[in-house]
């Protein structure tokens, strides 16, 4: 065997070894059906998320594993509700600012049309956690909810950024 023959042979082999393992392995991941729930949040109910008033405080606990270390990990959300689409938005509480907690407005602060407050530097959001004033750059990052039989999940150590 020359080396031109034995070059082409070995790379045609490791070409399929690589599809055969590859493949499948892609295939799984574009399947729907199945979706790893262990990294996300269990938020409830879609009934009950779908419930008003809006918006809502939602907490959730997670058990976090990585390797052979379990972590409790607690949180919240805030759920809002468009009944148009028919669909929920999940916001992230914390401050596209400089990364504090925004809270739930006062009662005063509501009838001025602002539902979130980040005491830290004044940063307003509306009920949807737009940005309405103060230094914050942009909305409340989102959570894209995964549904699985009625109940409601998100991942927690994914938010998507919103642009203003």
């Amino acid at each position: 065997m020359d080396r031109r023959t034995f070059l082409k042979t070995t790379a045609k082999s490791t070409l399929g070894l690589l599809a055969v393992s590859v493949v499948p392995m892609s295939l799984t991941g574009c399947n729907k059906d199945t979706v790893d729930l262990s990294s996300m949040a269990k938020l409830g109910p879609l009934s009950e998320l779908q419930k008003g008033p809006f918006p809502k405080k939602v907490d959730y606990a997670i058990t976090i594993k990585d390797a052979w270390v379990e972590q409790e990990n607690k949180g919240f959300v805030y759920v809002n509700y468009d009944e148009k689409t028919d669909e929920l938005l999940i916001m992230s509480p914390i401050c596209t600012h400089l990364g504090c907690t925004a809270g739930i407005a006062t009662e005063k602060q509501r009838t001025e049309g602002i539902s979130f407050h980040c005491k830290c530097h004044d940063g307003k959001y509306d009920d949807l956690g737009i940005n309405i004033a103060g230094p914050p750059p942009r909305p409340l990052d989102i959570f894209k909810p995964v549904i699985e039989n009625d109940e409601v999940y998100i991942p927690i150590f994914d938010a998507q950024k919103r642009e203003a």
